[in-house]
């Protein structure tokens, strides 16, 4: 017989950052645990409040299934005589398991057969397994930080109170601590905190409900985000959708009451950056903008949500909004106090804040950025030179120096959430002209994967050379990522440059922008270049492309077959490696396109068998004609020349789908050749003109793709 099973684990209040994860782990450690106890269902379902962890398993069979067991013994040639009687080996191993030598079986093996018992074995009652299988669910829970209470041993994210479970409508008896299981629940911390008897799934619902408790998580999301809606709409304005807030609020509250608050106008001349990190980040409250469609402007309103139903709201309004008044004028103050001094006199204190402890300062981070020296262009300056952004080496520099000095005010000492975004409200106060602002702005964009890029050319630029800055840094000073840990969030920051550049369509070599970042550096500390370090940085950019690359969904080998191609670009073969990631992206969505041609299979074997014949193999400067002595030679030289121009035609003007059709012209000659010319002839010279044919038209391929590297 199925029956249900129900298991509710009641805490203090679980912060909420906790409560996804321990949600969705209470039901995988179920699943894992009912799986290995031979344990049957249908149905497994969690939830989680601020109070509670429940678990409820639909259809659980009330026994074990039965499992056969297999005790092995000695090999058969030593429990097996020559006539296939049982020996001594084999009677004394019946004997020790109880059992009857006719009953033993042989087995296979790898290192030969075995002789064995087969038990069959009754599943127990589910009854029984569950006494020891809930409380080993529940103390497998891990957390990001646990704690233990009252003298004991048992941890958890806070400290159990009561501990629901049953099975088919009765207690499962055990004990975590000295907690005892039972069969009865509490409501709403302070509306019902009566116990209450719990006798099924719906029962045990409904009591909740009416215990001011809305256990379904997805259920009280769906009420907060429809109430703030409604709410924001009937004092004229909207809520921003913002669904790391919502998910917070959610798990605050076991029982959402959606109340909306104001505070003085006079506040609003504060940046609304401010104002909103403090009603989100510090108050968990939903900021107010105007209906409009053009310019949304923050409004003196904001919405937040009380876990506790009240006869009387406007007590807990008031309560919030003295709170929130409270912490504008702190931030009013620091605002104040920051603007009393211009942004660019706050430069000098970045001396006294550690960047990194083997690489001095705030202050050198941006000398490097921003600073020229006798022999040496800023940073910002080499990137805008190869983008053609002459005009702007002035705001640049003006923009890379001051791009740090508001880590030393107040305000973001206070909300580092706002570094760059007070960097350039200070800097407009200064005077700063608003590129330079916006600059600033920009620099630590795309704070995420997806984030939002720079808009500006100068915020963009600016963002690229920070980034390059420490990621050279942190790669001199060995502080590389490793498969666990990433501390400075250097692969985020690898991402940020691929996808500015790409989403500009920068032509920047990654060579010269870290062979940049990296001179500055050890020009800094006094020690010679290492051209080993470069290629771990050129490296590592590489890698975070690549996974880009697949994640967008083309496929591992054509974009190996590309990026191989870029690493070998010299006339001779020598490992040169650099990249201008557009062009690579290019190349790899024509080379993807390029495949579905019906043909594409049997032009790719004969790229890969004129890569695989020259590979090692020596070439000269130029092909001799004089040394032709086949006709085929003759052919396919003068079909390379021709081709040779157009492809070259077609890579100058980045058509590189025309540039693979053309190479596709070269198949049928290539394929004659084959067929008439043995290219390792015994005549040094005649075989060393035909593999210097060979490599030209490598290198003609190697301008697209390394074709040996696809799958066909």
């Amino acid at each position: 017989m199925e029956k249900e099973l129900i298991l509710e684990i009641g805490t203090e209040e679980i912060p909420a950052g906790f409560l996804e994860d321990a949600i969705r782990n209470l039901g995988s450690i179920t699943e894992r645990e009912l799986e290995d106890n031979l344990l049957s269902y249908k149905d497994i379902i969690t939830f989680g409040t601020p109070r509670r962890l429940t678990l409820k398993v639909s259809g659980l069979s009330d026994k074990q299934s039965d499992k056969v067991v297999e005790i092995t013994g000695p090999p058969k040639r030593i429990a097996l005589d020559e006539s296939g009687e049982p020996t001594k080996a084999a009677i004394g191993f019946a004997k020790a398991q109880g059992a009857d030598v006719k009953d033993l079986v042989l087995l296979g093996r790898e290192k030969g057969e075995l002789i064995a018992i087969r038990r069959k074995i009754k599943g127990v009652r589910t009854e029984g397994v569950l006494k020891e299988l809930l409380p080993k669910i529940i103390l497998s829970m891990q957390f990001r930080k646990s704690m233990r209470w009252a003298g004991g041993s048992t941890t958890f994210a806070r400290p159990i109170r009561w501990i629901l479970a049953l099975y088919g409508g009765k207690t499962v008896p055990f004990n975590v601590e000295e907690i005892k299981s039972g069969p009865n629940t509490e409501g709403h911390r302070f509306i019902s905190p009566k116990p209450f008897r719990v006798k099924n799934w719906d029962g045990y619902i409904s009591g909740l409900e009416k215990g001011f408790v809305i256990l379904d998580q997805k259920k009280r999301k769906e009420i907060i985000r429809r109430d703030v809606v409604k709410t924001a709409k009937e004092i004229g304005g909207v809520v921003l959708q913002d669904e790391e807030l919502l998910e917070v609020v959610t798990h605050l509250v076991e029982y959402p009451l959606v109340l909306k608050g104001n505070f003085e106008p006079e506040f609003l001349e504060l940046p609304k950056e401010v104002l909103i990190s403090v009603m989100k980040n510090n108050q968990k409250y939903f900021p107010v903008f105007s209906n409009s469609e053009k310019n949304k402007e923050l409004l003196f309103h904001f919405i937040f949500v009380s876990g506790t139903p009240v006869r009387n709201p406007d007590i807990v309004i008031r309560g919030n909004e003295r709170v929130i008044k409270a912490r504008f004028r702190d931030a009013k103050f620091l605002y104040e106090e920051d603007i009393k001094t211009p942004l660019s006199d706050k430069v000098e204190k970045l001396k006294g804040m550690v960047f990194l402890s083997d690489l001095g300062t705030y202050y050198d981070k941006v000398k490097r950025l921003g600073a020229r020296k006798a022999k040496m262009e800023s940073l910002v300056k080499v990137i805008g030179v190869n983008l053609g952004f002459q005009d702007s080496f002035e705001d640049l520099e003006r923009a890379a120096i001051l791009s740090k000095a508001d880590l030393v005010t107040q305000m973001v000492f206070e909300f580092p959430e706002l570094q760059g975004t007070m960097g350039r409200y200070y800097a407009e106060r200064s005077g700063e002209n608003q590129e330079v602002a916006r600059a600033i702005e920009e620099q630590y964009m795309p704070t995420s994967r997806e984030g939002k890029l720079p808009e500006t050319n100068l915020g963009a630029i600016l963002s690229i050379a920070d980034k390059v800055d420490t990621i050279s840094a942190c790669f001199v000073a060995g502080l590389t990522p490793t498969g666990t840990s990433d501390p400075y969030a250097l692969r985020r920051q690898a991402i940020g440059i691929i996808n500015i550049i790409l989403n500009k369509g920068f032509h920047l070599s990654l060579k010269l922008i870290f062979n940049s970042g990296l001179g500055r550096i050890w020009d800094q500390i006094g020690k010679p270049s290492s051209s080993d370090i470069l290629k771990e940085a050129m490296d590592f950019m590489v890698e975070r492309f690549r996974n880009l690359m697949i994640s967008e969904g083309f496929t591992q080998d054509l974009i190996d077959a590309v990026i191989s191609s870029e690493r070998e670009t010299s006339a001779r073969g020598e490992y040169v490696e650099d990249h201008d990631l557009v062009e690579t992206k290019r190349k790899i969505e024509a080379l993807s396109e390029f495949c579905k041609a019906p043909d594409f299979d049997l032009l790719a074997i004969v790229f890969k068998r004129v890569v695989n014949i020259v590979k090692g193999q020596p070439r000269g400067n130029e092909v001799i004609k004089e040394l032709f002595t086949e006709p085929t030679e003759g052919l396919l030289y003068k079909a390379y020349s021709d081709a040779k121009h157009r492809v070259e035609q077609s890579i100058s003007e980045r058509d590189y789908i025309k540039a693979l059709s053309q190479m596709k012209g070269l198949k049928g000659s290539v394929d004659k050749y084959f067929d008439d010319v043995l290219v390792m002839d015994k005549d040094e010279k005649i075989r060393l003109n035909r593999l210097t044919g060979l490599w030209m038209i490598r290198d003609l391929f190697f301008k697209v793709a390394d074709f040996s590297k696809i799958s066909t």
